[in-house]
């Protein structure tokens, strides 16, 4: 018994440090198969990853499973009650997949028998779960439980770092190319969209404040419907004013009291939303919104990188404005150049 602890901590040293030495995450997916099959001598693996904005799981890397694996395996937390005990913890194995009528149809299409899984923690959040499958029946012995269980949290640490290095080489791109706009709409409409898909959103918005200090106005939306945006004007004290202030979360709308139109929302599909102050010279402009279709609770990263992504907003649309302020003085000295000289009331085009 202790040969095998001694084997199975010397293999984990070896196995962790060659998991750690990457921070490209499709290299990070990669590699923590390759270790999984190479020290437990399974013939098939696979990575599945939560996606919280839709709270679907699904795979993202197998090793030994056919393409339609990846491609067709894509299913919803509550319709897979082995995925909901792994992603509360749990250890699950399965003896023989062909008796289990949730991994039948895998059995006949994969030849697969047993099957082990794992959760992927990391810091406390479970992001997903990796799976080992045999194609004869086996089971799993104390020891490869626990080295598997522990190399899987190790895995999910190297996957979400590699994942926020990800996003925030993605992060970088954005603020490249919003704070190089001029075009005010265009910057708008880029944050909208960037800020969606960076947080798994339904949809987002950005609200400017009104002339008047009352109302919002819309800026920009992505992945709304006319309805929703149609549904009347946004005042501000009804409609999440300490967004104005401080980045807020409002896990469930239907639970919140500070949401103005709450039957809009539902029947748009929103459960969530993500909200932070748009600002220029630390001076509330506006707001960025996004939409989520379930609830969710965001780490400290995701929050971290929504501000950064604001902060970019608010840079560039600043930059925006001093462009176009510029260019109408410009316009209009130019004008006033060619009426004294009486040249004509407009200047010529050039």
């Amino acid at each position: 018994m202790q040969e095998v602890e001694i084997k199975y901590r010397d293999e984990f040293c070896q196995r962790c440090g060659e998991i750690s030495c990457t921070l490209n995450f499709d290299e990070a997916l990669q590699t923590i198969l390759d270790n999984i099959d190479r020290c437990l001598d399974v013939q098939a693996s696979a990575i599945h990853l939560v996606d919280p904005g839709s709270q679907t799981i699904a795979p993202v890397a197998a090793r030994n499973l056919s393409s339609d694996y990846i491609s067709r395996y894509q299913l919803r937390l509550e319709e897979n009650p082995i995925e909901q005990e792994v992603l509360k913890g749990k250890v699950i194995t399965i003896a023989d997949a062909r008796e289990n009528p949730t991994y039948q149809k895998l059995a006949e299409s994969e030849g697969i028998r047993s099957i082990l899984c794992a959760p992927l923690k990391a810091k406390e959040r479970i992001i997903g779960s990796l799976w080992l499958f045999t194609r004869t029946v086996r089971s799993f012995d104390p020891g490869e439980l626990s080295y598997v269980t522990t190399l899987a949290s190790q895995a999910g640490v190297v996957l979400s770092n590699a994942k926020l290095y990800q996003s925030l080489h993605a992060l970088s791109e954005i603020g490249q190319a919003l704070t190089s706009r001029l075009d005010l709409s265009e910057v708008l409409q880029m944050i909208v969209e960037k800020a969606t898909r960076l947080m798994g959103g339904k949809g987002a918005s950005i609200l400017l404040i009104a002339r008047q200090g009352e109302t919002l106005e819309v800026g920009a939306t992505w992945g709304l419907s006319e309805k929703f945006l149609k549904k009347g004007p946004i005042e501000i004290e009804k409609s999440l004013r300490e967004c104005l202030d401080h980045l807020l979360v409002i896990p469930d709308v239907s639970k919140s009291q500070d949401v103005q139109y709450p039957e809009h929302l539902a029947q748009e599909g929103i459960r969530s939303i993500l909200c932070t102050p748009l600002t220029v010279k630390e001076r509330p402009i506006g707001t960025l919104r996004v939409y989520l279709a379930y609830p969710r609770e965001f780490s400290a990263e995701d929050l971290e990188l929504f501000q950064i992504l604001a902060d970019f907003g608010g840079i560039a649309i600043e930059n925006a404005r001093l462009f176009n302020h510029i260019k109408r003085d410009y316009e209009d000295l130019t004008q006033d150049v060619w009426q004294w000289y009486d040249w004509g009331k407009r200047a010529p085009s050039i």
